[in-house]
């Protein structure tokens, strides 16, 4: 006589799974009467063997198939998001950030990826026949990644857009919060971390570990570049005058310095000088203007820590005898960044080109309200990018634009904005390159001025006249 195995069905669990004992020894737990047979034929069971329902008949399957499944592709579609997302980030910034912290945090994002994975294939897992116990705490860390990495991003979006635009990757980390959002709470109902023998212990742990990686972001993103800024030193020196054989010319030789006196190396994006006259009977102590000129060219040139650039020049006064001037004067600007705040192309220095030529290009109100139309200008422009690549993806893309005005005393003006921002051109107003300033290091520089009497420098001049 033929013995038939025992078969007992034993009644949910509270996930909805059946616990299958076949003969008083376990053999798996199931979610529809489709997996039961499975599992029977993997034991040798005959179909038609009778089994022994605990708890609900063969047609009590609370865990709905469908409802299962779609919970789990929802989830891996957010843990996968977020593990592309976080590899694009890592594979750039851990090779390619200008700093040393930006590639750690590159590798960081890289780490938060592998795990995302991990958190993919223990989906597959949890969702399906629970082989292995540890599936659904994973699941909870992939879940809590997924929140994290897309709050950062929001919140980076936020603080450094002046004005939030609609954009691909926005709608990609609302969804990756929103997605991150609700597996936790289908997770916490499930309360997926009873398997674990010290829940507490590893959920105060995982809440030390986040709190020291956002402190460590926020460290190196935000209060080092705002704390540290370039130290880029101007000044100017008049050297010995002298006169030609007539007297009616005296040439005046001056040397203009610029140097970076900091500890991280520069970029000049734009500079310049003045050499002046200080007119002695005029009541309202202007200048007549003798020479302006680049002190650095091409723009762009990199200034390394210590390094100097220096360059005399040489300007001719007529009639020296005859006029009436006070004193002469020289001094030097420029606008410097931080090399390690950003990067500008290399085709920024053959961007050059005058305010006629735009204008028949149709380039000459980009950025928005040029010079006024009386002032010539050279404009030189480029797109630029961030330090890392967390912060290209937040703050979009964006552009630097120097302006060289050609007017009684030419100035130097930088504006770094994105192309979709339309604002006024303002010589005015301090506060248009204040998020300059705090984003990317940018400094103006005002050397000192160099000023000497000019019947001094006369009569130096005529004791040093040939013959």
């Amino acid at each position: 006589m033929e013995i038939k195995p025992a078969v007992v069905v034993e009644p949910p669990d509270g996930n909805g799974l059946r616990k299958v004992v076949i003969d008083g020894k376990p053999a798996g737990k199931v979610w529809s009467h489709h997996e039961l047979e499975q599992v029977l034929h993997r034991a040798g069971v005959a179909p038609d063997a009778d089994i022994e329902w605990r708890g609900g008949s063969c047609t009590v399957w609370p865990a709905h198939s469908w409802g299962r499944r779609i919970t789990g592709i929802v989830m891996a579609l957010g843990f996968l998001a977020t593990a592309a997302m976080c590899t694009w980030i890592g594979m750039k910034d851990s090779l390619d950030a200008l700093t040393f912290a930006g590639r750690v945090t590159g590798f960081l994002f890289l780490f938060m990826a592998v795990l995302e994975l991990i958190a993919v294939v223990a989906g597959f897992d949890y969702w399906r026949n629970r082989k292995r116990k540890y599936s659904g705490p994973v699941l909870l860390l992939g879940a809590l990644i997924e929140l994290f990495v897309g709050s950062v991003l929001l919140l980076m979006y936020a603080a450094n857009r002046d004005k939030p635009s609609f954009t691909l990757c926005l709608v990609l980390w609302v969804g990756i919060v929103v997605c991150a959002s609700w597996s936790l709470w289908v997770l916490c109902r499930r309360r997926v971390w009873k398997v674990l023998r010290y829940p507490g212990r590893i959920a105060v742990g995982a809440i030390v570990s986040t709190l020291l990686v956002i402190t460590n972001l926020a460290y190196t993103q935000i209060y080092l570049p705002s704390m540290t800024r370039p130290l880029v030193q101007g000044s100017t020196e008049i050297g010995m005058p002298s006169l030609n054989k007539d007297g009616t010319k005296m040439y005046l030789r001056v040397r203009l310095h610029l140097k970076n006196s900091g500890e991280v190396p520069v970029h000049i994006l734009g500079s310049i000088y003045w050499i002046q006259l200080k007119l002695a009977s005029d009541p309202k102590d202007r200048y007549k203007l003798l020479k302006p000129g680049q002190l650095v060219e091409p723009p762009g040139r990199e200034l390394s820590p210590q390094e100097e650039i220096s360059e005399d020049v040489v300007v001719e006064i007529k009639n020296p005898g005859k006029a009436d001037y006070e004193a002469v004067t020289a001094q030097v600007e420029a606008y410097a960044f931080r090399q390690d705040r950003m990067t500008i192309d290399a085709a920024f220095k053959d961007s050059g080109e005058w305010r006629g030529k735009l204008k028949k290009e149709g380039k000459d109100d980009d950025p928005p309200g040029p010079p006024p139309a009386d002032k010539e200008y050279f404009r030189y422009q480029s797109a630029i990018s961030q330090s890392s690549e967390l912060l290209n993806l937040t703050r979009g893309r964006e552009r630097v634009t120097v302006w060289w005005l050609y007017r009684r005393l030419p100035v130097v003006y930088v504006d770094v904005a994105s192309p979709d921002v339309r604002k006024r051109f303002d010589l005015n107003d301090p506060k248009e390159q204040r998020r300059a300033v705090d984003r990317y290091g940018l400094a103006f520089v005002r050397g000192s001025m160099a000023q000497m009497p000019y019947t001094e420098l006369l009569k130096e001049a005529q004791a040093h006249r040939p013959g």
